[in-house]
C-alpha cells in the first residue's frame, strides 16, 4: 500500500511537470520542505519550490516533458520513506541538450496520515560519452553517470 501510495506522487510530480502546473508539482511537498534542484540551488519551502519551478516552466524548460521512473524504494521506519528516481527530461531551448537525465532522491514523511515529500535532491548524470574538456570533475572522474545504478 505504501510503495504504491508513494509511486502515485511520482506520478503527480510527472504529469504536474508535464502539464507546468507548478502548483500541483509543489502539492505534494511539506510546507517546510527541502528542494536541492539539478545545479545546486536550494529552495527551502513549499511556496519556494513552486516559484522555482513556475520560473523555470516559464523560460528554460518551457516546453519541456519529464518521465520518472521509480528504481528503488527504502523505508528507514514506518513513516519514512527514500525514494530514487530515474528522470529523463526532453528540451526543446536553444542551447540545451535535446535529453537531459537525473537522479532525483526524495525522502518522505508520513504526517497527519498522508505521504508528504520533505527532501528532494536533484543530481544530474554525466553523459557517458561526454566530450573532454567540458567539465574538469567529469573529465576526471573514473566513472560516468550510467543507466544503471552500479552494483545493479
Amino acid at each position: 500500500m505504501a510503495n504504491e501510495e508513494l509511486n502515485r506522487i511520482v506520478e503527480q510530480l510527472e504529469t504536474a511537470w508535464n502539464n507546468t502546473d507548478s502548483a500541483a508539482f509543489a502539492a505534494p511537498f511539506a510546507d517546510d520542505a527541502d528542494f536541492v534542484h539539478i545545479l545546486g540551488g536550494h529552495f527551502v519551502g513549499r511556496t519556494s519550490i513552486e516559484r522555482g519551478h513556475r520560473a523555470i516552466f516559464d523560460t528554460i524548460y518551457k516546453g519541456s516533458t519529464v518521465k520518472f521512473e521509480v528504481e528503488k524504494t527504502r523505508f528507514a521506519g514506518s513513516d519514512v520513506a527514500i525514494v530514487f528516481i530515474f528522470s529523463t527530461l526532453k528540451t526543446s531551448a536553444p542551447g540545451l541538450p535535446p535529453q537531459l537525465n537525473a537522479r532525483p532522491t526524495m525522502v518522505l514523511q508520513r504526517q497527519d496520515g498522508a505521504w508528504k515529500i520533505v527532501t528532494f535532491q536533484n543530481t544530474m548524470v554525466t553523459p557517458e560519452g561526454a566530450p573532454a574538456g567540458k567539465d574538469p570533475i567529469a573529465d576526471q572522474h573514473p566513472i560516468k553517470g550510467q543507466a544503471k545504478a552500479i552494483g545493479q
